[in-house]
């Protein structure tokens, strides 16, 4: 209860906050990463897509609350590592790598700069 006591209590931020994104630890290739990923959080599953176009990524997201489309935020793959963000208040920030298999994405979701979560998702149809 304190920590979401203190979250209450912290002001809200002026500037977003930059995430350290570490250094991927995925043995796989980028290619790798595309297509369609589920995983739950805050009470539901969400679902991620995320395509190659070009030289860049792009995506969207949905949730199993509200199942309409939503573009991702700053796509970034590198190796089997993606990061990406949701625009929300907080805004939310997946810092995501992809297993040796390449079934599985597993990370971090920083909230604001103040949290930190663990998240993983499954490769869908």
């Amino acid at each position: 209860m304190s920590a979401i006591l203190l979250l209450a209590l912290m002001p809200p931020a002026a500037t977003p906050v930059p995430v350290a994104v570490p250094t991927c630890a995925s043995m796989r290739s980028a290619g790798d990463l595309a297509g369609r990923w589920t995983g739950p959080f805050a009470g539901t599953d969400w679902t991620f897509e995320l395509v190659r176009e070009g030289a860049g990524w792009s995506g969207r997201f949905q949730t199993g609350k509200a199942q309409t489309w939503r573009p991702l935020e700053a796509v970034s793959v590198t190796g089997g590592c993606a990061t990406f963000s949701l625009k929300s208040e907080p805004r939310l920030t997946f810092v995501l790598a992809l297993d040796e298999a390449g079934t599985t994405l597993t990370g971090d979701i920083e909230i604001a700069g103040r949290a930190t979560l663990p998240f993983a998702a499954a490769r869908g149809a």
